[in-house]
């Protein structure tokens, strides 16, 4: 008698342990698009001390239309122009943010590194421009 409720017991939290197991989570990288129009978190798995270019994973996102985003690239700088047809005009949009620091197109030209720890952020905002780029 003591055997079966030693194996029963045994059982109970052999169950439990897997099934905690199921439920951790993997790291991710996390990115919040936010305007007024449209609010959406994107999960990209990513290992706990990997860190990846944060235009890479915008291009990978944009090349499978999750969401659909279109850049302008120049040789200096990398910006977004569109996500989900909603466009830039000459007083606003999209900026990108990390750990609550705007990156600009020159920094995303240049390559941003991102983790699971980081926030980040891009945002449909108010923007004041000069020569169509956008000025911090």
């Amino acid at each position: 008698m003591l055997n079966i409720i030693a194996i029963l017991i045994f059982s109970g939290v052999q169950c439990s342990l897997t099934i905690k197991s199921k439920t951790s989570k993997e790291p991710q990288i996390q990115i919040q698009f936010i305007s007024d129009e449209y609010e959406e978190t994107k999960k990209i798995p990513s290992s706990l001390f990997e860190s990846k270019d944060l235009l890479l994973i915008l291009a990978e996102l944009s090349k499978k239309e999750d969401p659909a985003m279109r850049f302008i690239s120049t040789n200096r700088t990398e910006e977004i122009m569109e996500v989900n047809g909603k466009s830039n005009s000459w007083s606003e949009g999209w900026v990108v943010y990390v750990n609550a620091e705007r990156v600009d197109g020159i920094q995303m030209k240049r390559g941003v590194r991102v983790s699971p720890s980081d926030k980040i952020e891009i945002r449909y905002e108010a923007v004041e421009r000069v020569f169509g780029r956008p000025t911090p």
